[in-house]
């Protein structure tokens, strides 16, 4: 029985160390860190220590985690080819998460419009981020880190 799980433990690490190095799982992983960071500072910043009103700690926290999102994103996702320069890439990436945001709002603002039950607002934000992702994905991939030139040979 022993021998078997070999070959099923070995072919389950080598299937995770590939989907490890496939782009779109990092960028999902990075933007998972980023809503991670936004929470924290609205937390903290907003319910706990009351410093800033909950929508202006919401727009704080969302600036920390896409900060945090692009710089990781920048270094681990998309290091691979050249592009335009950091500020540039900054100013897009922010154009772009801010699709996603509005994305995300016009979703739970739908869902709001028509009822306030928790489990349809929740299901309409945890559909919001998912499109939001398809749209920063894509919006990463064609405008902020496009593809310019072959990076140098090191």
């Amino acid at each position: 029985m022993d021998g078997k799980r070999i070959p099923m433990l070995e072919f389950t690490m080598r299937t995770l160390f590939r989907a490890s190095r496939a782009r779109v799982i990092r960028v999902a992983f990075f933007g998972g860190f980023g809503v991670v960071v936004q929470t924290i500072v609205f937390e903290i910043v907003g319910i706990w220590l009351g410093l800033l009103r909950p929508s202006l700690a919401t727009l704080l926290g969302a600036e920390f985690g896409i900060i945090t999102n692009f710089f990781l994103n920048n270094r681990f996702s998309f290091n691979d080819r050249a592009h335009a320069p950091l500020p540039m890439r900054l100013l897009r990436f922010h154009a772009v998460v801010s699709g996603s945001l509005f994305i995300q709002w016009l979703c739970v603002f739908t869902a709001e419009s028509f009822t306030t039950n928790f489990f349809v607002i929740h299901g309409a934000y945890a559909t919001g981020i998912l499109l939001g992702f398809i749209s920063n994905y894509t919006g990463y991939r064609l405008w902020v880190w496009k593809h310019h030139e072959e990076p140098p040979a090191t």
